[in-house]
């Protein structure tokens, strides 16, 4: 005599929706790391020892540690670009913050985008809020004992980010801030004859990332000469879309990933070849 088969196709249907069910619940929330503490000394670790203090399950992720000291602006440009593809609910700890201790507040920032910041009010927020846009900030308390005037990120944003982390109330981490600073933000001009804008970062490749936007140079075609103007130098570059389809050595521009116009050269730097500098004005002719 067999036994009666059990057909299977109820349990199938019902899976994806029991394993979402298992994974939401037991997936630990993401905490983002973006400083200035550098690789070898010991404050990343400090500041995440105090993250697993209070909430020991916490996923930590380490955005970059090497950006400029006390490079705020460039700190803001660098942020945005790294937390861009971080999925909603993601806890980001900012700290580029050459005032600790001073009078400037602590804020923890809840976006449109769904993403929680831990940040000094100094404008290392500009571009993320100009990103994502702002839904709710909140001032975080200093205690007068027990937190050091020198390390911030380890005694107030750590511990406030776990308490997030661990789904304490955004509202009870401080009383509602009625402003944040924000840093003048460098704008490009685009006009039918031409583009200006400036020279925002030179990246480790030597990369020259500009704040023309792509999205407003499509009358470009890959292979044109574009003619630009850095440094009192006038540059004539072949405009292409990949690294790979210019010579080594020599100069070029293109559309970046981040939609971004670059100037760059195949598997060298061009910033150091042009002699170009964070800061310069850049003008292209259109």
């Amino acid at each position: 005599m067999r036994s009666a088969l059990i057909p299977l196709w109820p349990l199938l249907a019902l899976f994806p929706f029991l394993s979402g069910c298992q994974s939401q619940r037991s997936v630990s929330p993401l905490i983002a790391l973006f400083t200035d503490f550098g690789p070898s000394d010991p404050y990343v670790a400090q500041l995440k020892g105090s993250i697993k203090t209070v909430s020991p399950t916490a996923e930590i992720l380490d955005l970059s540690h090497a950006n400029a000291a006390y490079d705020i602006p460039a700190a803001s440009y660098l942020l945005a670009k790294s937390t861009r593809t971080l999925p909603s609910g993601t806890i980001v700890i900012a700290v580029v913050d050459p005032t600790v201790g001073s009078s400037r507040a602590g804020l923890a920032v809840r976006t449109q985008a769904g993403r929680f910041y831990l940040a000094p009010d100094n404008g290392i927020l500009t571009e993320v809020l100009a990103r994502e846009g702002l839904a709710e900030a909140r001032i975080l308390p200093i205690p007068t004992k027990g937190v050091s005037s020198t390390f911030h990120a380890r005694d107030i944003f750590g511990p406030a980010a776990a308490q997030l982390a661990n789904e304490d109330s955004f509202a009870l981490l401080g009383t509602k801030a009625e402003k944040i600073l924000r840093l003048p933000r460098n704008t490009a001009t685009v006009m039918p004859t031409m583009a200006k804008g400036q020279v925002l970062f030179i990246d480790h490749y030597g990369n020259i990332l500009t704040n023309i936007p792509g999205s407003e140079l499509g009358k470009l075609k890959v292979g044109q000469l574009l003619t630009v103007r850095v440094r009192g130098k006038s540059l004539s570059l072949p405009f292409l879309q990949t690294y790979a389809e210019a010579p080594a050595s020599r100069p070029f521009a293109l559309i970046n990933s981040d939609g971004e116009f670059e100037i760059a050269v195949n598997q060298g730097s061009a910033a150091r070849k042009l002699g170009i500098k964070a800061g310069d004005p850049v003008i292209l002719k259109l």
